[in-house]
């Protein structure tokens, strides 16, 4: 073992001395290429990263819930039919209905909790919450609520009943709108067998893409709804937020493009410096080999293969490098905390910035294109 790691230390220092001899080698293209890219893809990542984090904790907010009031008299028709199954099929969301119970509001010591009806087509949105097993259920916080798990009394107006208790999943769309907690309840559970005047339905509907286009376009049709059948429904959206989120990441992509580009540039200056030395240094050799008939385009395009693979795999390199020490990188020196980017994350990025060194790869074969096709003659002169 000593040996060997005596034998590392040996080729380590021999090619360090041989580079101070040729600082014009492929190994100073390898390692340029390697540490330049190996920052921009941690300066890119910070950005990519905070991007994500905003754009999560907005839609942990409700960004992408539209939230509809609607209140049926008597007599009219019911918007259920259209909005939780015709919605979802057109515009890819997912409807929950809620109707406002006719008890109100339950009271459990000084806490007040609203009492919302559900259907069973409901269930499947609501499958987190056990409502198989136990139909009627109070949900609480438990950062805000003492309440614990198991049964509790539930005061309605003068009547004391027990109801079991549950805590709400941690990022529960109910949570967002109900922090302090809810009561769930099967439709027609606390009716009293009269109909009633009128009715308060709740349709909360979460979009799959969180973009303003397509929240937009919900809000439009339900309020060419209410505008055609006069109803009294609100609807309730976070679009203008959206707006607003979308200008910032078009501000933050083209801040990313220019600094890919402007590495690129940084890159390309080096490349073609190290490029022109190395060819100078080699240039009696390549004379050689045209005086044997070796045609100046075959120089340039060997040139420029090498220059690709060591840039493809200085650049490779890289972002391995990067993928395994992202955690320090981002959490020590960026403060992000303990998040991490996968490859899908950062895709874009890696893209732009493949597609710049390669460009790089071009920019630094125009030299040597150029001394390549100087005449035998003025080199041996």
């Amino acid at each position: 073992m000593k040996s060997l790691i005596l034998t590392c230390l040996y080729l380590f220092k021999d090619t360090l001395h041989r580079w101070k001899e040729r600082p014009a080698s492929p190994l100073s293209r390898i390692l340029v290429a390697f540490f330049l890219s190996l920052c921009a893809l941690s300066f890119l990542a910070n950005y990519v990263l905070s991007a994500k984090m905003l754009h999560d904790e907005i839609r942990k907010n409700g960004a992408d819930l539209i939230i509809v009031f609607d209140t049926v008299r008597d007599g009219d028709p019911s918007k259920k039919n259209l909005l939780q199954h015709e919605l979802p099929s057109l515009y890819g969301c997912d409807v929950l209905v809620l109707n406002d119970a006719r008890a109100g509001v339950a009271h459990v010591g000084k806490t007040v909790f609203p009492i919302l009806e559900y259907n069973m087509e409901s269930c499947s949105f609501l499958s987190e919450l056990g409502l198989e097993d136990v139909a009627t259920v109070l949900l609480y916080n438990p950062s805000r609520s003492p309440l614990q798990a198991g049964p509790c009394t539930v005061t309605i107006a003068d009547f004391d009943f027990s109801l079991n208790a549950s805590p709400l999943p941690e990022g529960h769309l109910l949570g967002r709108l109900y922090p302090s907690g809810v009561i769930l309840a099967p439709e027609g559970t606390f009716s009293s067998g009269q109909e009633a005047p009128m009715e308060n339905c709740r349709y909360i509907i979460r979009v799959h893409e969180m973009t303003a286009a397509r929240i937009r376009s919900i809000e439009e049709v339900l309020n060419n709804m209410v505008r055609y059948d006069g109803s009294m429904t609100m609807v309730q959206t976070h679009v203008g937020l959206l707006d607003r989120l979308e200008v910032l990441m078009g501000n933050q992509t083209e801040c990313r493009t220019g600094f890919s580009l402007g590495i690129a540039v940084i890159v390309g200056i080096l490349l073609t410096a190290l490029a022109s030395m190395e060819f100078r240094q080699n240039e009696y050799v390549y004379t050689l080999m045209k005086s044997f008939g070796v045609r100046p385009v075959l120089l340039i395009m060997a040139f420029i293969v090498e220059n690709a693979f060591l840039i493809g795999l200085s650049f490779m390199g890289a972002v391995w490098a990067f993928m395994k020490t992202q955690r320090i990188v981002l959490g020590e020196f960026f403060k992000l905390g303990n998040s991490v980017l996968t490859y899908a994350d950062i895709r874009q990025d890696l893209w732009l910035l493949g597609i710049s060194l390669a460009g790089c790869v071009l920019l630094s074969s125009i030299p040597v294109a150029f001394s390549a096709c100087r005449p035998i003659g003025k080199v041996l002169k």
